[in-house]
């Protein structure tokens, strides 16, 4: 508290003077360019030995006064309306003429964000916590709110290993729309209501993420639990109604016991009215199987994958257990269908969609073919393979999840405390 830091406008005087605050006399200066002559001083900024300069030029330097001289040097190119340190003095962040925000890391020397307003901030400001930053802005009376986002996300905290951002960012700034704006946004929200239904929601938006299929859940379900479905609702056997009865019934004596007497022949004409059995739908394509392929296997065969699932998915819950047992040795072929019945769900799990209907698909097919599968060395190696992939990607959604979910916690946490 005993120095005054002083800055001028004038471009001879591109440095910072520092002055005896009791005896006001002149200690020393820090130039802050190289030369004689540099651009004119605007603004500065202080925290604790540290003192940011803007140039007109567009530079911002930073001077130490323990070491006397100038430790960091950013250029923006255009000259900055204000300049706010982080609580900690890690960031430096500065509000640009032409509606930028830049944000340093002056540990790391380098530029971390960098975004645009549609109105320039004229001024901004850390909170306490560095949870937040406010901005104001031009034509505006309202205080802008900004959550830290290198809060939430530890890979941020390594500026060094990610690259700076190589154009800025354009953010919308909230507020009450222009005339203009208000009748476009309605007239989008119009058309977003008129948007064709072939746009469907079952693509993923990313390819780490898994998207659900379009069907309800009550069949995936029953094609998962097929068995049990069966059981419930198994008929019951109406009981059965009583013979003829001839109307001299015949008896037999037992001694001096009468006793009734089935009919003659009665065990002949019973074996006789047995209408012959008709063969199981099972049964019939095992009989066909030599003379033409199953749909699923000629789709498996010819590796056409996205075919073989649209036929899956068009079936009932009986026809997908049949045509996933009806592939390999046990429809009178090889392991080679098993194989491309893996690559296939590999293929979809790659594609991450239709997440659930692939997951009953594929336990279905394990529960089906899991001895063939234990008993080939090929088959393993393949199992091996879809296992990772799909290990992989639910670890990836799994750590997204959790980022998610610390975000929330952080939100929650840094705004009851501010």
């Amino acid at each position: 508290n005993a120095q005054v830091v002083s800055i001028a406008s004038h471009p001879k005087e591109c440095c910072l003077k520092l002055w005896n605050l009791g005896s006001h006399e002149f200690l020393e200066q820090i130039m802050l360019v190289k030369g004689k002559q540099g651009p004119s001083c605007s603004l500065m900024r202080s925290f604790g030995a540290l003192f940011a300069v803007c140039l007109g030029d567009g530079s911002l330097p930073v001077a130490d006064l323990n070491s006397k001289s100038v430790v960091r040097t950013f250029h923006c190119g255009v000259p900055a309306t204000d300049l706010a340190f982080a609580p900690d003095g890690r960031w430096l962040a500065a509000t640009l003429c032409d509606g930028g925000l830049r944000v340093f890391d002056l540990p790391a020397a380098r530029c971390i964000d960098s975004f645009i307003f549609a109105q320039p901030a004229m001024g901004l400001c850390f909170s306490p916590s560095g949870a937040f930053l406010m901005t104001t802005h031009a034509k505006n009376n309202s205080i802008q709110v900004w959550a830290n986002k290198f809060l939430f996300d530890p890979s941020l905290s390594a500026p060094l290993l990610r690259p700076e951002p190589a154009a800025p960012i354009n953010v919308e700034e909230p507020g009450p729309p222009e005339e203009g704006a208000a009748e476009e946004s309605n007239d989008e929200m119009e058309d977003d209501h008129i948007t064709p239904l072939g746009q469907s929601s079952t693509t993923p938006l990313d390819i780490s993420l898994l998207t659900l299929s379009d069907v309800p859940p009550a069949k995936v379900l029953a094609t998962l639990h097929l068995d049990l479905v069966k059981e419930r609702n198994k008929l019951k056997e109406p009981p059965k109604p009583l013979p003829n009865a001839p109307f001299f019934l015949p008896t037999a004596h037992e001694g001096v016991t009468p006793r009734f007497a089935a009919p003659l022949g009665e065990e002949e004409n019973d074996a006789a009215m047995e209408p012959a059995q008709r063969p199981s739908l099972f049964e019939e394509l095992t009989a066909k199987a030599d003379v033409a392929s199953l749909p699923f296997q000629t789709m498996l065969r010819k590796q056409r994958y996205d075919k073989a699932l649209e036929f899956l998915k068009s079936q009932t819950p009986s026809g997908v257990h049949l045509a996933l047992e009806q592939i390999g040795p046990m429809a009178s072929g090889d392991d080679l269908e098993l194989q491309e019945g893996l690559k296939f769900f590999l293929h979809h799990v790659t594609q991450s969609h239709f997440a659930d209907e692939v997951q009953a698909y594929l336990s279905l097919f394990l529960a089906a073919h899991g001895e063939e599968i234990a008993a080939s060395k090929e088959l393993q190696a393949l199992c091996a393979e879809l296992a990772t992939a799909q290990e992989n990607k639910w670890s990836s959604l799994n750590t997204r999840c959790q980022k998610a979910r610390c975000f929330l916690g952080m939100l929650t946490q840094t705004q009851s405390q501010w």
